[in-house]
């Protein structure tokens, strides 16, 4: 997966300003294929969304589905389609958990910020496969 280093900023700053309660958003760009000949999710614009989970923020997180459309409509209206998510961990690893997994759509990407005492401590990327199942991939920041 690759992102714009200010969109890695964003996502920085938007699961700092969110802590304690997890944060969410939306991962807009394409899907470009690699020297391997399998895709790789290249983002453009990250979509910072709004928790809206009713109970339990500081460890699980909900996406409108009028906010996942509207973001959708204003990405496909920019050339890009929806490549993924991300959201924060607090005080916890950045894995995906079992709420995680279920989100996930396939082709997807989900970046996962682990928040440790108010630091970013690690940053991850998993992949949806679309035969099921995740794999982490490499974050490649581009200036």
């Amino acid at each position: 997966m690759q992102l714009l280093r200010r969109q890695f900023e964003i996502i920085q700053e938007h699961a700092l300003r969110d802590t304690p309660y997890e944060c969410c958003g939306l991962l807009a760009g394409i899907k470009h294929p690699n020297h391997k000949g399998e895709y790789e999710n290249v983002v453009y614009e990250v979509a910072p969304c709004v928790n809206v989970l009713y109970s339990g923020k500081e460890h699980g997180f909900e996406i409108s589905f009028s906010e996942y459309i509207d973001v959708e409509r204003e990405a496909k209206s920019l050339g890009y389609e929806i490549v993924g998510s991300y959201h924060s961990h607090i005080d916890s690893e950045a894995i995906p958990s079992n709420n995680d997994i279920g989100f996930a759509r396939p082709g997807h990407s989900m970046i996962i910020i682990s928040i440790q005492n108010m630091q970013p401590t690690a940053v991850t990327s998993w992949y949806r496969r679309e035969s099921g199942g995740f794999h982490q991939e490499t974050i490649q920041v581009m200036e």
